[in-house]
């Protein structure tokens, strides 16, 4: 996720990073959308690599401040062929973190992804299962804590907005719960953000990679395939592929995980002030009927 940030704090970082590795990055430019609070720094006569920090992580998902777990993750996945950056360096800045990573080709899959290329990152995803490295970050802790404790006042800031987001979110904690004491996972790596936004493609749409773990952890993959049927599930042909992973009796955590990414879409536009506050919420709507109404058919 995104906030603005001032030039003079992408320098501080940056001179930050310098001091405390011995490099002497310099920044060159920011990416534009699709990778929104990346910057592409180089030391002089090197390769471009790509800073990624927050200085505030309640803007985030991140509770185990561990400025090495994106790292870890990433170098598991990488053993086992799924293409994600090397991230170089990475540490403390005041009470935030800073990744410094490798850049990968191509540019993100922002506009309409194909089936080939859904495809392609589903079987990218089911790598993710067994293979968390240890008990931090624990989204199926994460989850709980934001749909039935309120975390980070998300719930209550999406009830002030409207009356009818009011009712909207009344009615879906409703509904899931006596889903408080479900048994959920955490041997599965959780991307934690994922969406085919963090897919990048080269110019024949090729899938290079899958960016943006810094707030990766533990839990259970279908958190992240859970975040492709909210995105996708108003385009059959494309999320077609991605239900046919749901099985029955994985419902009611899709219904679960679809209300903490609901509590998160809607959150989002609403902290920043953004102008899409209503599509948000339009598309908030339609995903949970697909999911709780429809269970994830057509």
């Amino acid at each position: 996720m995104w906030v603005n940030v001032k030039a003079e704090e992408i320098k501080e970082v940056i001179k930050t990073v310098n001091k405390n590795h011995g490099t002497s990055y310099e920044l060159l430019d920011r990416f534009d959308k699709g990778e929104w609070g990346a910057y592409r720094i180089a030391e002089p006569g090197k390769k471009p690599v790509v800073l990624k920090f927050f200085t505030d992580l309640s803007y985030t998902n991140i509770v185990d401040d561990d400025p090495e777990l994106a790292k870890n993750i990433t170098n598991r996945l990488l053993s086992l062929d799924y293409p994600v950056p090397k991230y170089i360096y990475s540490g403390r800045i005041g009470k935030g973190l800073y990744w410094v990573q490798q850049e990968l080709p191509g540019k993100p899959l922002w506009q309409n992804p194909t089936v080939e290329q859904i495809e392609k990152v589903l079987s990218f995803l089911s790598l993710q299962k067994n293979h968390a490295i240890s008990e931090k970050q624990n989204y199926s802790l994460i989850i709980k804590d934001t749909v039935f404790s309120n975390r980070l006042g998300g719930l209550r800031s999406i009830q002030n907005y409207s009356p009818e987001m009011r009712d909207f979110l009344d009615n879906l904690t409703f509904s899931v719960k006596n889903l408080e004491a479900l048994s959920l996972p955490k041997s599965d790596i959780v991307h934690g953000d994922f969406s085919y936004h963090q897919v990048m493609v080269d110019d024949e749409g090729k899938i290079t990679g899958i960016i943006d773990w810094q707030e990766a952890g533990c839990g259970d993959w279908l958190v992240d395939l859970t975040r492709l049927i909210y995105s996708l599930h108003d385009r059959p042909h494309l999320a077609n592929p991605v239900i046919k992973h749901v099985k029955e009796e994985d419902l009611p955590k899709i219904k679960l995980y679809t209300a903490f990414t609901t509590i998160e879409m809607l959150l989002w536009p609403i902290q920043q002030n953004q102008i899409n506050i209503e599509n948000s919420f339009n598309k908030a709507k339609s995903a949970v009927n697909f999911v709780f109404v429809k269970n994830c058919t057509y």
